[in-house]
């Protein structure tokens, strides 16, 4: 699926603060989400007429990843792209995060390259020309392990970002890429939960709630039991089946917990969990996503 391009016609004088905030508040809520990147992406191609986001990822251990990528141009060729990004072309751009000091602990700022002068002809033909890209903005985030490289292009008949958009790109990147990094994080753990290792990570997991680790200390018994299945992925209902009590009584604790944690979602329960876990094993390590 993608963008209109009507919405490119939306001018950025236009933009209203409750709008903005309604934005951003729906980009939070689908973090860990399928919806994710795309109602980021629309956030994006709305209040920054971007039209093609690729987001990549690269850690020693893993190397080079795709995140997602959300376009205006075609599903297949915005997927070829990306392909051909990880397999070969990463190792090409100057600007990708395994080019950077990996030993440099906060984000770097908005990069603004001139396509035409930092890259290689035979990159600047594959990635730009080719496809009709013409000016593009990226920024690379750092996690505890991975860096998150995040590139946002404009196509031709859109014309270049303008000095505006981009004072508007170095204001709102650092808060999109803290973003990213949450849903980023929140995906690899539940990679994990799911993968063929399950048992392991169901282990990690109760190793946090059993040993009563901060904020998970609060819990009673019943809601710490009850924590603990919604975050290897049980239903409501597998809940009250694995615990021998009645859904009813699965959503009194689960309310009960989430108020003494001060969180509203599963997706706020992961990111305890996930900074939990960094406490009590501090060499703990998912690996990043690969292409998909």
């Amino acid at each position: 699926m993608t963008v209109s391009n009507v919405m490119l016609t939306k001018h950025l004088s236009d933009i209203d603060s409750r709008d903005w905030l309604r934005g951003i508040t729906e980009i939070c809520q689908n973090i860990g989400l399928g919806e994710f990147d795309q109602t980021l992406f629309r956030f994006l191609n709305e209040y920054l007429h971007v039209d093609h986001f690729a987001v990549f990822t690269y850690s020693e251990q893993a190397g080079a990843g795709h995140l997602f990528t959300r376009s205006i141009m075609p599903p297949e060729e915005a997927a070829g792209l990306a392909k051909d990004y990880v397999d070969e072309y990463h190792q090409r751009d100057p600007h990708f995060s395994h080019d950077l000091d990996k030993k440099k602990s906060h984000d770097g700022g908005a990069i603004h390259p001139s396509l035409n002068d930092e890259y290689d002809p035979d990159y600047r033909d594959h990635f730009f020309t080719q496809h009709d890209l013409i000016d593009k903005v990226s920024i690379t985030h750092k996690t505890d392990d991975a860096y998150i490289y995040c590139n946002f292009y404009r196509i031709g008949e859109s014309g270049r970002f303008t000095d505006e958009e981009r004072r508007r790109f170095d204001n709102i990147l650092p808060l999109i890429t803290h973003l990213i990094a949450g849903h980023f994080k929140i995906l690899r753990l539940q990679g994990e939960m799911n993968s063929a290792e399950a048992p392991t990570a169901r282990s990690l997991v109760h190793s946090v709630i059993s040993r009563k680790v901060e904020p998970f200390d609060k819990l009673t018994k019943r809601e710490s039991e009850v924590c603990e299945r919604i975050l290897v992925g049980f239903t409501s209902t597998g809940i009250s089946l694995d615990l021998d009590i009645a859904e009813s009584s699965v959503n009194t604790y689960r309310r009960r917990a989430y108020e003494k944690l001060g969180i509203a979602t599963q997706n706020e329960l992961f990111s305890l969990c996930i900074s939990a876990l960094s406490i009590i094993r501090p060499g703990t390590q998912v690996n990043p996503l690969q292409t998909n």
